[in-house]
């Protein structure tokens, strides 16, 4: 019995052990169950702070931990062909504040002025400040709870702001920094500077370091360079500064500072400068020199033909299709784009914002279309119907298919009948029978009817695709316009309406074309016949000078052949001896030309825009020039002549100005005269002085010089002009035989719109000498345009004053309605 009990008992033990251990698992499991997943909501956070977002956390810390700022990287130098500097960024400041930091600059001054009392307490002056314990008044400020307004106060009036404004600013504690003012120049950068240093304003105000866009020849190639805009983040706005932007803006820099827990800046802790990298350099094919030739040419036209709409002109090198220079107006100052400064414009402006009815969101209308207008580049992004220019193109494709020849004859009789319109020639009472340079010299629209009639419509358009009249040239500047919809299909020549359209193509009319697109084909036409793909910029280089883009001069396609272009140079060259071109005739210069006047038909006000397309030289062109001036104003509605007396034509004003420009531009680039009669060439003075007049006259005339004799001596004297003079060949030599020469200086007379023979006697009866430019044959419409010397001038006797003179008997124009007629 009491051995089954023990058995019993022990059974019993047994199962409470079971149902203990059972017990102890069940609750193990449970808890590891519980466990698990109590942890898993938190590792699959960790596992999302650690590893998914990873970088947000990073960049938080790192932004409670540094303060980061970035620098501005210099833009790449923009240089002229020759090295000039037409763009460079310059360092500069700019002033920052930190609201977070001037609260606790505030404590820390103030607990500064506070012990700098206790410790100078019963000191003197002296003891004060030789001990460092004169309290500030930056400190003084603290203490008085005003030193927010202290730095408001000394920042506002180095900065030329508003203590209020500055004020505004440090109440957004939210921001790191706020930018007071952006770029400031070097006395006020040295201002805040001092300020800091004197009143020990650490931290809460910064100087940091920026770049500033500065265009050292301000105008000049405005519309080509282009400028900064400082609002949008220094990008590119216009030109070369926008179209290249992403190879001139380099790398950004930055500044990175630690912060304690309270967000102000360690000064003394961890601190890292990531220098800005300076982006690419261009080197741009515009010559400065030959670039203010044309922007001073196209200045000076404007206002001799009073221009209402400014003008353009373009220089290229036609072996190459290198822009030499590219001009538009109205201009402005790079350094101040904003600003409008074209006299037409201000006038416009100054209209209406005087106007009572205008209200100001109009006047801001009027003035950014007025900045529009200046910033464009009119050579590239303007459409205009080129008229008797384009007859250079057409000539050359009617040569090279054959169907004229230089012989082919053509008869004017001052208007030709096509289809249903009746179509005039400048010359009314027509230029009767010509041959083709004579027709390419008169400008005959009869005759270039002819021209492309023989051409034929299918041949016609095709020429247009190969010269590149349609479409774009691909040139590397901003904003090229495309005038494939502005120009006839080729469809449409052979339609209904084909036979009369093909007839004022052939003159340039009815259709239009952008600038770049004429002068490109012209300069196929001439340099062989080689259609070359115009572009303004030449290379890029690093900050070590290292080239690291190249452009090399692209031919697109051959249009014609040499033999062809040889043809072409020749008869425009006739075009400036003796024809409608004459104007631009400089002696000893061989250029060749094509003069233009187009009327504005889309605009329906009777304007002109009145051109001159020239070639230097004619027999090996090293550049061509398109020069145009847009509506110059009849003197009355409906006129032909200005209020000056100048005839509204290509010929008379494209011409003329066009003619010393080309000069200008061979004279620079070492291009050699060659006179067609070498006698009057520029002869060098010889020295008379001492020799007999025997002896003297016998010098001058071996020299191809005249001369004249005051006085009865054996022996010259003196002489007029004196030894190494440079004047015209022929000229007069005054020798002085025991007589004495003049010493008294001679006002300058005034020329203007004289005869070469009223000239040339005006300044001989004052001791001067005259050297002719322009014309040379001589009419009764030769009349003097400009002189070298300023009437009123005061000049030694013997000086040469250079006279420009014009025909005034060039008179084409333009016409519509029932006469089409552009010239």
């Amino acid at each position: 019995m009491a051995q089954m009990e023990r058995k019993n008992k022990i059974g019993s033990n047994s199962g409470d052990r079971r149902q203990n251990r059972t017990i102890l698992g069940r609750t193990l499991f449970l808890m590891g169950v519980f466990g698990v997943m109590a942890f898993v909501p938190l590792l699959w956070k960790l596992w999302q702070i650690q590893i998914v977002d990873h970088e947000f956390y990073e960049e938080l810390a790192i932004d409670q931990q540094t303060r980061d700022m970035l620098v501005t990287a210099p833009r790449g130098t923009i240089y002229d062909s020759q090295g000039n500097i037409l763009a460079v960024s310059t360092t500069v400041q700019n002033v920052v504040i930190s609201p977070k930091d001037i609260l606790k600059g505030q404590s820390t001054a103030a607990e500064r002025g506070a012990s700098k009392l206790e410790k100078g307490a019963g000191l003197t002056d002296a003891e004060k400040e030789k001990k460092n314990l004169v309290v500030t008044d930056a400190e003084v400020a603290a203490m008085n709870g005003t030193y927010k307004e202290f730095i408001a106060e000394g920042l506002a009036d180095i900065l030329g702001m508003e203590k209020a404004d500055v004020l505004k600013r440090m109440e957004n504690t939210a921001s790191q920094y706020e930018v007071l003012k952006w770029r400031v120049d070097d006395d006020v950068s040295q201002a805040v500077r001092e300020f800091k240093d004197t009143y020990d304003l650490y931290p809460g105000v910064y100087l940091l370091p920026d770049t500033k866009r500065v265009y050292p020849y301000s105008s000049l190639a405005a519309q080509v360079i282009g400028w900064v805009n400082v609002n949008d983040g220094n990008r590119g706005a216009y030109g070369i500064e926008a179209k290249f932007e992403e190879e001139l803006a380099g790398e950004p820099g930055r500044v990175v500072t630690a912060k304690n827990a309270a967000g102000t800046e360690m000064l003394s802790s961890y601190e890292n400068y990531i220098d800005a990298q300076p982006g690419l350099n261009p080197h741009l094919t515009i010559d400065a020199t030959i670039q203010s030739y044309c922007e001073r040419t196209l200045e000076e036209g404007i206002s001799s033909y009073e221009v209402r709409k400014g003008g353009f002109c373009i220089a290229m090198n036609p072996k190459t299709g290198a822009v030499l220079a590219m001009a538009s107006t109205p201009n402005y100052d790079l350094n101040s784009p904003r600003t409008v400064t074209d006299p037409v414009l201000s006038q416009y402006l100054e209209q209406v914002q005087n106007d009572p009815s205008t209200s100001e969101e109009a006047y801001k209308e009027a003035l950014q279309a007025a900045q529009y207008q200046q910033w464009i580049n009119r050579a590239v992004t303007d459409t205009y119907e080129p008229g008797s220019t384009f007859k250079t193109v057409v000539v050359a494709a009617a040569l090279e298919e054959g169907v004229i020849k230089e012989n082919t004859h053509f008869y004017c009789p001052g208007y030709k009948i096509v289809a249903d319109r009746r179509i005039s020639c400048s010359k009314h009472e027509g230029h009767g029978d010509q041959n083709l340079a004579q027709a390419v010299a008169n400008s005959c629209n009869p005759a270039f009817i002819e021209i492309g009639q023989a051409l034929g419509a299918e041949k016609f358009y095709q020429y247009l695709l190969d010269f590149g009249i349609i479409g774009k040239t691909g040139i590397d500047i901003q904003g090229e316009a495309d005038n494939t919809n502005l120009v006839w299909t080729q469809e449409y020549f052979t339609g209904p309406y084909g036979e009369v359209s093909l007839a004022t193509a052939s003159f340039g009319q009815t259709f239009r074309l952008t600038p770049i697109q004429l002068i490109t084909a012209a300069c196929a036409a001439v340099n062989g016949g080689h259609l070359m793909q115009p572009y303004v910029v030449q290379s890029f280089t690093d900050q070590d000078g290292n080239v690291v883009k190249q452009t090399q001069p692209t031919e697109i396609r051959q249009v014609i052949s040499e033999e062809t272009s040889a043809k072409v140079r020749q008869m425009l060259e006739g075009v400036v001896d003796g024809g409608t071109g004459k104007n631009a005739y400089m002696e000893g210069y061989r250029i060749g030309g094509k003069t233009g006047t187009s009327e504005k038909r889309d605009e329906n006000t009777g304007d002109n825009i009145v051109s001159f397309l020239g070639v230097a030289p004619a027999d090996d062109p090293q550049v061509v020039i398109l020069l145009a001036f847009d509506s110059p104003t009849p003197v009355t509605p409906g006129s032909n002549y200005t209020s000056h007396g100048f005839y509204i034509s290509g010929g008379n004003m494209g011409a003329l100005s066009a003619g010393p420009l080309i000069a200008d531009i061979l004279d620079y680039l070492g291009v050699e005269k060659v006179y067609s009669d070498a006698s009057y060439a520029d002869v060098v003075v010889p020295r008379t002085v001492g020799l007999s007049q025997a002896d003297a006259q016998s010098l001058l005339q071996s020299k191809g010089l005249g001369y004249r004799v005051v006085g009865d001596g054996a022996v010259v004297t003196d002489q007029i002009p004196s030894q190494g003079v440079s004047i015209p060949g022929k000229s007069e030599v005054v020798l002085y035989l025991g007589a004495e020469k003049p010493t008294e200086q001679v006002e300058v007379p005034d020329l203007t719109r004289k005869t070469p023979g009223a000239a040339e006697q005006a300044l001989e009866k004052l001791g001067l000498y005259m050297r002719a430019s322009g014309v040379t044959t001589y009419s009764d419409s030769t009349i003097s345009t400009s002189q070298s010397i300023a009437a009123g001038t005061m000049v030694e006797p013997g000086t040469v004053v250079e006279v420009h003179f014009m025909d005034t008997a060039v008179q084409d124009y333009a016409a519509n309605g029932n006469i089409d007629s552009i010239h």
